[in-house]
């Protein structure tokens, strides 16, 4: 009897595993469509970790799912202490070694230079729309997308800010940043995507709930 109780826990917890990194690896791709076919094109900083790669790409080159990867790794350590440990880890690295691979593979196949349409708010509010529901799904999987997302969940559970207003606080720099290097209008546009995500994101990992 005990045996078959502990066999049912066990299918339970591989199934919730399996559909946990299901949500994970699609949140990823969707994330990455966002990025390559409507913010990076448009120069639409994403904020966190993401946006900061952005940056970076335009004055290096360098790839954006790369940087991406690199900028998240002392983030991990952050996330391992606060959001859950190996499970989070596990599934947080998942997602952002899934974002970044997708990304890049994406923009190459693209040649970074796909435009779906030359409207900058358009681009805002798509790109946005889409790369929260990859969010969301990854909030869904018990997993972030790294970055900015660790504090900004660790905000949410910790003190109850919601994920929204978590984005703004801690994505601030981005803007700077993609304020200097792509001008102004564009950072505000990019405020405005970066506020669109996390309602996105929220309805999904929340309201879906």
């Amino acid at each position: 009897m005990g045996h078959t109780s502990l066999n049912i826990i066990n299918k339970a917890e591989i199934k919730e595993t399996i559909i946990d990194y299901l949500f994970i690896i699609t949140g990823a791709f969707i994330q990455s469509l966002g990025m390559v076919y409507f913010l990076a094109p448009a120069q639409l900083i994403s904020g966190g970790i993401s946006g900061l790669a952005q940056v970076i790409n335009y004055y290096t080159t360098l790839p954006i799912g790369a940087m991406t990867l690199i900028g998240n790794l002392p983030l991990f350590v952050l996330g391992w202490r606060y959001l859950g440990g190996r499970k989070f880890a596990l599934r947080t690295v998942t997602a952002v070694a899934g974002f970044s691979l997708f990304t890049d593979i994406l923009t190459k196949t693209t040649d970074g230079t796909v435009y779906l349409t030359h409207d900058v708010l358009l681009n805002s509010l798509f790109g946005a729309s889409i790369l929260g529901v990859g969010f969301g799904l990854v909030y869904r999987g018990s997993g972030t997308s790294g970055g900015t997302d660790i504090i900004g969940r660790i905000l949410n559970q910790r003190m109850g800010v919601p994920l929204t207003q978590s984005y703004l606080v801690v994505d601030s720099i981005s803007v700077l940043l993609g304020g200097l290097s792509f001008g102004w209008d564009l950072a505000l546009y990019g405020v405005i995507a970066i506020y669109v995500s996390g309602e996105a994101a929220e309805m999904i990992s929340v309201g879906s709930a």
